[in-house]
């Protein structure tokens, strides 16, 4: 198995060579009609202070709007959340979680497999159809209490907000933690 990795990044290589010679020749021929843009600035680091305070104001925003929106309060108890629709979404998001903490902490740490889509299709395209199903059902479960766009911004805010910034924040065994006491305690708060 290792032979073939290291013939695909063989290959790999001899095509990237292949490809940056021919738009260099390219590049040389045109050079003289192109204003070329400045090259840009390396992006920074994940722990760099700039980043740091980004990723915890936007994290502290999305709270911030979810708590002045009562979204925690309304979904425990407002009648007019589909809670049915909440226990789905609820459900997958679970699914999604455990699918996660298994492909890297079992498969990746202890196993040291590399995990990527060419070597795990299927629980990719698991993963891709539950989060799928989870937001439609969060979006049909709040729609009836916040309408369209409210439901859509508070969407928002807990993707992008909440979850994407504590996933390029925090290492993956700290992800999964929180994630396992998290929708453990949403769980038990939820009846």
């Amino acid at each position: 198995m290792r032979d073939d990795i290291e013939e695909a990044e063989e290959r790999q290589g001899s095509a990237k060579r292949t490809a940056q010679a021919s738009t260099s020749s390219r590049n040389a021929t045109t050079s003289k009609h192109r204003h070329h843009a400045p090259p840009r600035d390396p992006p920074l680091p994940p722990r760099h202070p700039l980043n740091i305070l980004y990723r915890t104001s936007v994290i502290g925003g999305s709270v911030y709007g979810l708590h002045r929106m009562s979204v925690f309060h309304n979904i425990v108890k407002s009648p007019q959340v589909d809670h049915q629709w909440f226990k789905v979404g609820l459900a997958a998001s679970i699914a999604v979680s455990m699918i996660k903490a298994y492909m890297e902490l079992y498969e990746g740490k202890i196993r040291k497999q590399k995990v990527q889509y060419q070597n795990y299709r299927s629980c990719t395209h698991a993963v891709m159809l539950l989060i799928l199903l989870a937001s439609i059902a969060f979006h049909k479960s709040l729609w009836g209490l916040y309408g369209g766009m409210k439901t859509m911004f508070i969407m928002f805010l807990f993707g992008f907000g909440i979850l994407l910034q504590l996933c390029l924040f925090l290492p993956t065994s700290v992800q999964n933690g929180i994630a396992f006491i998290g929708l453990t305690f949403f769980l038990q708060q939820y009846q």
